[in-house]
């Protein structure tokens, strides 16, 4: 939405003209929005997607050509966790600190919106 105004900063209260624009609007999992938005979300994940894919073909590249190099024995600390494990707490805590920065987020977006009539 855009305001139109005759000055950027109005001193007293105008009655202003508000531009909008009609949409068609898609339903998807939990939110409304419209198709272009849509379409812009798969298209991102979907790059995403690819460039981690050539990552991970880079990196099973190289794990291959070094592979042959010799490798000491370092001894094992039990109390460190495994990589995988590491890696998967680390994304567990990720999730968690998203959902409540959602939750959060959502909370002042009811807070600054007037509740609809209907």
């Amino acid at each position: 939405m855009v305001c139109v105004s005759e000055a950027p900063y109005p001193k007293s209260p105008k009655e202003h003209t508000m531009a909008t624009t009609t949409t068609t609007t898609t339903r998807t999992a939990k939110t409304e929005m419209p198709a272009l938005a849509q379409q812009i979300r798969e298209q991102l994940v979907s790059t995403v997607k690819q460039g981690q894919k050539m990552s991970v073909d880079a990196a099973q590249t190289w794990v291959k050509a070094v592979s042959v190099l010799p490798i000491p024995d370092l001894p094992a600390i039990p109390a460190v966790p495994g990589v995988e494990a590491a890696t998967k707490y680390a994304f567990d805590v990720a999730a968690d600190l998203l959902v409540a920065q959602r939750d959060f987020a959502l909370q002042l977006t009811s807070v600054f919106t007037p509740e609809k009539t209907v």
